[in-house]
């Protein structure tokens, strides 16, 4: 018996974006900056220090730099409230960073 394919569960295409965001963390009250990699009509994913104290389930507030892409160009006019739904730790070491999934609240 083979592998089982994994099944693709993200409703929106993902665009890659790189761009500075501004990262309001609610439950510490904080912002923090990050680097946004990709981003779809659902959510974006974004790069964070590593002592960020995010986790799934948190809220939080992006400002989103320079969006390039013209079917989200929206987002860079105003902060966009999400919540964390993935922080993803396997690249930590390499890169010093958190990869953080963030579902947008108006999805």
């Amino acid at each position: 018996m083979g592998p089982v394919p994994s099944t693709e569960r993200r409703k929106h295409q993902r665009h890659p974006l790189a761009t500075s965001v501004q990262l309001f963390h609610g439950p510490s009250r904080r912002d923090f900056p990050g680097r946004c990699c990709d981003i779809s009509a659902g959510g974006v994913k974004v790069y964070v220090p590593a002592a960020t104290p995010v986790q799934p389930g948190h809220p939080v507030r992006l400002t989103i730099g320079s969006v390039s892409r013209p079917e989200f160009a929206g987002l860079g006019d105003r902060p966009v409230d999400g919540t964390i739904v993935r922080v993803d730790r396997d690249n930590l070491l390499k890169t010093g960073y958190l990869a953080v999934g963030v579902r947008f609240a108006l999805v």
